[in-house]
C-alpha cells in the first residue's frame, strides 16, 4: 500500500498549490493521499478554494511564524495515524519539516519537488538545502531542466528526476470568447492581453503597465489575481494614464473563462520555474508572450508564442502583435497537452513512489 503525504507551506492558490491538487486528484493513490499544509486552518482554506473539498484527506497545521518543534510532532502523529510511507514535500519549509519528521520515522521515504530554485539565491536557504541533501535521504525532483540545472549550480546536488508539471487538459478547454467576456464583464471588441499571477513584486505587472503606453488604444490589460501590490499598481496605472485600459478581476474561480476571454496571455516574471498558468493558457489555445526565465522555454515554442529576455521589455508591443497573429487552429492546445498533462505527471510520480519503496 502506498500512503502518501503531500506537504505544502499553505493553500494560497498558486502554481505549486494547483500542481499538488492535480497530483493528489489524478494519482492512482488519491484515496490514500493526505494533503497537509503547514499554515492556515481548514475552514478558511476551503472557503477561499472550494475545490480542495474534493480531495479525500486535507489537513492544516496552523503553523505560526518561526521554527516550530510542535509541527514536527504533529507530522509524526499523522505519519503514525495514517501509516504514511512517503512524504512528498514542496518548497524549502516543507522540505525541512519533512526531513525532521523522517528522522523520527526512518522507514518513511522523502521525495521533494523543487518548483522554482530562486530561493537558493538566499545563502541561508542554500545552506539548509545543502545540509538536508547531504545528511537526509531525500529524492530530489525538478519540474523543469532549467530548475534542475539551477539546483545543481547552487547546491551541487543533482535532481534524480525531472517531472514536468501538468494541468487538466479536459478542464482547460477553450470556451466561446464572447461568452467568456460577457461572463467577466469585459469589452467585446478590444484586444485583450491577460496575465494571471499573484500581484506581488517580480511577477511582471509593473512592466506590463509601463509598456501599455506603447500599445495602440485597442489593446487592454486584464489581470487575474490579488496580492500585496494591488493598490500600488492600480495607482501606477492611474499615474500612467492607462487605468481605463486595465481590468483588475481579483481572484478568479473559473480560470477557463479567463483564458477564453483573452487574445494573448502574457507573463513577464523576473523568476519562474515552470508556471502552470502558461500551460493552462496554451491548453485553452491562447498564444503566449513571456520572459525567458526558468523552464518556460521548455514548453513555449515558436508555434505557441514569443519569448523575450528580461532586458527586452521594450519589445513587448511587437511581441504581443506577433503572438496575436500566430496561426491558432489547435496547434497551441495540442502542444500544451503533449508538454504538460496532469495524468502523465501523476503517472510519473506514481512510478517514482513505487520505485523508492522497493
Amino acid at each position: 500500500m502506498v500512503n502518501v503525504m503531500q506537504l505544502v507551506q499553505h493553500f494560497k492558490i498558486g502554481g505549486l498549490e494547483k500542481m499538488v491538487f492535480e497530483l493528489s486528484s489524478k494519482s492512482s493513490h488519491s484515496q490514500e493521499t493526505h494533503v497537509v499544509a503547514l499554515e492556515g486552518e481548514c475552514d478558511d482554506v476551503i472557503n477561499s478554494w472550494p475545490q480542495l473539498s474534493a480531495l479525500s484527506h486535507i489537513c492544516c497545521l496552523d503553523k505560526k511564524p518561526g521554527v516550530s518543534l510542535k509541527i514536527i510532532e504533529q507530522l509524526v502523529e499523522l505519519i503514525d495515524k495514517y501509516k504514511i510511507n512517503i512524504i512528498h514535500s514542496h518548497h524549502i519549509g516543507p522540505m525541512l519539516y519533512a526531513a525532521c519528521a523522517v528522522k523520527k520515522r526512518p522507514n518513511v521515504k522523502h521525495i521533494s519537488t523543487v518548483h522554482d530554485a530562486w530561493y537558493l539565491n538566499n545563502w541561508r536557504y542554500r545552506w539548509i538545502t545543502k545540509l538536508l541533501c547531504k545528511f537526509s535521504p531525500i529524492t530530489i525532483v525538478a519540474d523543469a531542466c532549467a530548475v534542475a540545472d539551477e539546483v545543481y549550480n547552487k547546491v551541487d546536488f543533482k535532481a534524480q528526476q525531472i517531472v514536468i508539471n501538468g494541468i487538466d487538459s479536459v478542464e482547460f478547454s477553450p470556451l466561446n470568447m464572447q461568452y467568456a467576456r460577457y461572463q467577466l464583464n469585459l469589452p467585446r471588441k478590444m484586444k485583450l492581453i491577460g496575465c494571471a499571477a499573484r500581484v506581488e513584486p517580480g511577477k511582471g505587472h509593473q512592466v506590463l503597465l509601463e509598456q501599455l503606453v506603447n500599445f495602440s488604444d485597442e489593446y487592454q490589460l486584464v489581470f487575474a489575481g490579488s496580492g500585496s501590490k494591488l493598490e500600488e499598481y492600480k495607482l501606477l496605472a492611474k499615474t500612467l494614464g492607462v487605468e481605463k485600459r486595465v481590468h483588475w478581476l481579483g481572484n478568479v474561480n473559473q480560470m477557463v473563462t479567463f483564458y477564453s476571454a483573452i487574445d494573448v496571455f502574457c507573463l513577464f516574471s523576473e523568476r519562474e520555474g515552470l508556471p502552470l498558468s502558461i500551460l493552462e493558457a496554451m491548453s485553452c489555445n491562447k498564444p503566449v508572450v513571456a520572459s525567458n526565465v526558468g523552464g518556460i522555454s521548455e514548453v513555449v515554442t515558436s508555434h505557441c508564442g514569443v519569448l523575450l529576455e528580461l532586458n527586452e521589455a521594450h519589445l513587448l508591443s511587437s511581441a504581443v502583435s506577433s503572438a496575436f497573429n500566430l496561426k491558432k487552429d489547435n496547434v497551441i492546445r495540442e502542444e500544451a497537452i503533449k508538454q504538460g498533462c496532469s495524468r502523465i505527471m501523476a503517472a510519473q510520480y506514481d512510478a517514482l513512489y513505487h520505485s523508492v519503496l522497493v
